[in-house]
């Protein structure tokens, strides 16, 4: 089931698989700044893009599937290459959310996690909310667990704000850290400056300048580190404009090297650079690396939420 949620600015459609944004549409503009598909067996079909979804319990990587809690280790679906991508094989991108709350202007959805799905300890309870706030779609989760487990949502939307690709897009992102993965993705336990490199966006540029540095485009964690209330990033092209603020500690960017589909919504094809994702979460892999970034840990009959706000603005 789709829903729909309008206001005088903006028009979102929201699944129940996945809890997936599979339209966010510009009123004035007319244009829709997201891909998607058109049935939930399009959605499944490409079910390694994450298209538009609500990813968990973990977003990124966890190397070889692995981490301690308590002196005792876990061992999760390893589902890409040797680790263990955005919550697993049937992670919550795939699963069939609850209707909890519709109105016009936002609509939540939730999603019981059970203990060791995916390999994750405790029961956990999640909601989702897209809210329509004037010219922004602001997304929350929460979760509450019965075991101390990890809980590292994000959304994954491929934006594009009206080109055949991202190419002339001009990107700003509000840090001068990033760090670096290896071969097959995983981020390093590094942070490194931007300075004169390809991943430098501390001031608007265009994608194109710094993708044709960099074979396979980005698939990087910008390091903020920090739970304030900010501004992470900014995409524009002709007179549109995405401002992405939220408090979560750090923002990774994917350039969408790996998009392949046959089909999309509007009789499209998505083909690599079409679009990119801009996902607000916790330094990937944290979890591993103790006390050294803010944790993605969450305590058993804690409750925690996170948001990211998506403002859309005519320049």
């Amino acid at each position: 089931m789709r829903y729909n949620l309008e206001n005088d600015h903006l028009l979102i459609e929201v699944s129940e698989l996945g809890a997936t944004l599979t339209k966010f549409i510009d009123k004035q503009s007319a244009f829709d700044i997201v891909l998607g598909f058109d049935s939930d067996e399009e959605y499944l079909r490409y079910f390694d893009t994450y298209m538009g979804s609500s990813v968990g319990r973990n977003a990124n990587r966890i190397q070889d599937g692995k981490f301690s809690l308590a002196d005792k280790e876990y061992q999760l679906t390893i589902n890409n290459n040797m680790n263990h991508l955005h919550g697993g094989k049937d992670c919550f991108s795939f699963k069939m959310w609850s209707l909890e709350q519709l109105s016009n202007d936002e609509i939540i959805l939730s999603y019981h996690s059970k203990d060791n799905e995916e390999g994750y300890p405790g029961n956990m309870d999640i909601k989702v909310s897209y809210k329509l706030v004037d010219n922004s779609l602001v997304y929350t989760y929460s979760g509450k667990t019965d075991k101390d487990t990890i809980f590292n949502m994000t959304n994954h939307s491929y934006f594009n704000l009206g080109d055949k690709d991202i190419m002339n897009h001009e990107l700003k992102i509000n840090t001068d850290r990033y760090s670096p993965v290896d071969e097959y993705a995983l981020t390093l336990d590094e942070v490194l400056s931007v300075e004169n490199t390809a991943y430098d966006f501390r001031d608007y540029t265009l994608l194109k300048d710094n993708l044709y540095q960099l074979e396979m485009g980005i698939d990087n964690n910008y390091v903020f580190e920090n739970m304030d209330d900010k501004l992470m990033a900014s995409l524009r092209y002709n007179n549109l404009q995405l401002d992405v603020y939220s408090d979560l500690p750090d923002l990774h960017l994917y350039t969408g090297y790996y998009l392949n589909t046959d089909s999309g919504k509007y009789n499209q094809k998505y083909d690599r650079f079409k679009a990119l994702c801009l996902e607000c979460q916790y330094f990937p892999n944290a979890i591993n690396f103790k006390d050294k970034y803010i944790s993605p840990l969450l305590r058993k009959d804690e409750e925690r939420s996170n948001y990211i706000k998506y403002e859309l603005k005519h320049i």
